[in-house]
């Protein structure tokens, strides 16, 4: 389970990567933007606390992970709140890419550069493994309830709420 902090980064934080991933002609062109966000890092600093997300993606795949635990525990958290690990617990037990060292050095001169290293190792590492994903249902999971008409429903209520006309069935 994570934070509503990290449900909301997460989401936004793949939709950042699904953007630099391809070109208008649908090429992966993924490493190449990277790169172009690793040295313009400095100029992207100032949003390391209001928009984390388009900063993190500079340190896509820069870190191995070791401690799935301590990692959990991060995501389940708040930066700033309660047992939110600081950099140097979550730091020792990862592996860091060489060309990454340099973009963390920046980030712990910052005020908030502590919780944004936490913060994009554990969107790496949610990203990475995937840990938002369901479960696979089991057997005694598994009822045969076919929800389309209430989707169907919610679906026209939420039309309806945003002013469009409601649709006869």
């Amino acid at each position: 389970m994570t934070s509503p902090y990290f449900e909301d980064l997460s989401e936004r934080y793949g939709s950042e990567l699904d953007d630099l991933r391809s070109d208008s002609e649908g090429k992966d062109v993924l490493n190449k933007r990277l790169r172009e966000k690793r040295q313009a890092f400095k100029a992207l600093m100032p949003m390391l606390e209001e928009a984390p997300e388009m900063v993190a993606p500079a340190f896509h795949g820069a870190f191995g992970f070791n401690d799935r635990k301590l990692l959990t525990r991060a995501a389940e958290g708040i930066p700033g709140l309660g047992n939110f690990p600081r950099w140097k617990e979550v730091a020792k037990t990862l592996s860091i890419a060489p060309w990454a060292l340099p973009l963390v050095e920046m980030c712990l001169e910052e005020d908030d550069g502590d919780a944004f290293l936490v913060t994009s190792a554990v969107l790496d590492w949610m990203q990475t493994e995937d840990i938002r994903r369901p479960q696979a249902a089991t057997a005694s999971d598994e009822e045969d309830d076919d929800d389309t008409e209430d989707l169907g429903d919610a679906g026209a209520d939420w039309m309806s709420d945003q002013g469009f006309d409601a649709v006869d069935r």
